[in-house]
């Protein structure tokens, strides 16, 4: 449905929203984060119909696009009016199709806006703002939410006015606007913009919240969304600090950006010990456990003894130890049977470990390295496979042949890690461990040769 300002609104003199107003805004964000290209999140909705009206007159470099998610009937017809709309103001327009459905057990809000960023992302280069239309309404609704479920500061902290987001940024112009400030300026503008009836559906969490608590709650207190918006400042505050102290602990502690020292994390008490692991999954850009979890872990770590272990998982990550060490890592589907022949002037894809195997041309003194593979083995058939048990190798420069369970014992690799590594034959000789370790007999040490190395596939 088309809504008019024409005939939903009662009339106001003047709007305090206005384009000096944005341009503003936009100005702070780029001089702070070299932005020159700004691309709306346009829905046609009244907030974004505002955004856009406001960002045509500042004559930025804009485009806009629309997610339709195919989830509703009318979405085609609200792409329509979006792009007419973007006609009228000559502003770039796309529309790009996602499948929004959510999958079993999966909120259908989270899926559609995980399957609408994901699209976004693939835009927002280098320089480049994503722009959206959340309001200071918008950020009670999401605060009471994180409260709701428990958040900690990060959480109540609501969503930031600005914030990375794939190669470039993501930016909230109107997060301190109420709504009706937004409606008024539609009104005052003879706007027209699309409802999404879904909007009305109070069996989403959102949408009860704003048509069933927070205004029984307004009527008590008329400044709770002036209020949310102060109380989610002031927990950003909280959490820098909190982030500050958990760089201070994990600096201690970090052997690299995915292994952490048991021992250094077991000198810190329980609520230190939960604030570093938060930032470090952060730093991860992975998926927050639950405080359950996240105690299920630190019970773990505190109780940890040569004989035992930790592994937790969640939300298709988890974290392992090995040697006293703490590792992160993703969940992947990996099948150790699989056997390639390998047509050396190509790189390998290895899709299930998320890389490609290339040989490089190396002369070990020039690059340090004490052996390499002699070239005359890339005219030679070559298969790749993956560890099934019982494979030997005589690394050059060692004497004698070795297991490589005892090999990896010895490198202290990690068990999970030993079945993904590449390993290269000719025949039924083994002749490198990608990584690790060449076979004797085809190493050339002082000289020219070729190296096996991995790449993460892009």
């Amino acid at each position: 449905m088309v809504n008019s300002a024409n005939n939903s609104l009662p009339r106001k003199k003047k709007s305090q929203l206005n384009a000096d107003f944005i341009a503003q805004q936009l100005s702070q964000f780029a001089q702070q984060h070299s932005i020159t290209r700004w691309t709306l999140a346009y829905s046609g909705g009244v907030d974004s119909q505002v955004l856009l009206h406001l960002l045509q007159l500042t004559k930025l470099s804009i485009n806009a696009i629309y997610i339709d998610h195919g989830l509703q009937a009318q979405s085609v017809q609200w792409a329509e009016h979006c792009r007419q709309q973007c006609q009228l103001y000559n502003i770039p327009f796309q529309v790009i199709k996602v499948d929004g459905a959510a999958a079993k057990g999966e909120s259908p809000e989270a899926a559609a806006r995980v399957a609408r960023y994901a699209a976004l992302k693939i835009g927002v280069k280098q320089n480049v703002c994503l722009l959206t239309a959340q309001h200071q309404d918008d950020q009670a609704e999401t605060v009471l939410l994180q409260l709701l479920r428990g958040a900690g500061a990060a959480g109540l902290s609501g969503m930031p006015a600005i914030t990375k987001f794939s190669n470039g940024w993501h930016a909230r112009p109107l997060l301190n606007v109420s709504q009706k400030e937004i409606l008024d300026y539609a009104q005052m503008h003879n706007l027209n913009w699309v409802e999404d009836p879904t909007n009305q559906h109070v069996n989403f969490d959102r949408n009860y919240l704003r048509h069933s608590v927070i205004p029984k709650l307004s009527e008590r207190w008329p400044a709770l969304n002036k209020t949310l918006f102060t109380f989610a400042q002031q927990q950003a505050e909280n959490s820098n600090l909190l982030d500050v102290l958990a760089e201070q602990d994990l600096s201690q502690t970090l052997i690299d950006s995915h292994c952490l020292d048991i021992k250094k994390l077991n000198k810190l008490d329980d609520a230190r010990l939960r604030n570093s692991l938060r930032y470090w999954f952060k730093k991860m850009s992975s998926p927050m456990p639950s405080r359950a979890v996240l105690q299920q872990i630190v019970r773990q770590i505190k109780n940890i003894t040569h004989e035992s272990s930790v592994q937790v998982s969640w939300a298709k990550c988890e974290v392992r130890c090995f040697r006293e060490q703490l590792f992160w890592l993703k969940q992947s589907s990996h099948d150790a049977s699989q056997v390639f022949d390998w047509n050396v002037k190509n790189d390998l894809l290895l899709p299930s470990i998320g890389k490609k195997l290339f040989f490089q041309k190396k002369h070990s003194i020039e690059n340090n390295i004490e052996f390499i593979l002699n070239a005359s083995i890339l005219k030679q058939k070559i298969v790749v496979c993956f560890r099934q048990g019982g494979e030997k190798i005589k690394p050059a420069g060692r004497n004698g042949s070795h297991d490589l369970k005892s090999l990896f014992q010895e490198a202290a690799v990690p068990p999970w890690q030993r079945d993904k590594i590449p390993l290269l034959f000719l025949g039924n000789k083994l002749i490198a461990v990608v990584g690790y370790w060449i076979a004797d007999d085809y190493a050339i040490e002082g000289g020219d040769g070729v190296l096996p190395e991995l790449n993460n596939i892009m």
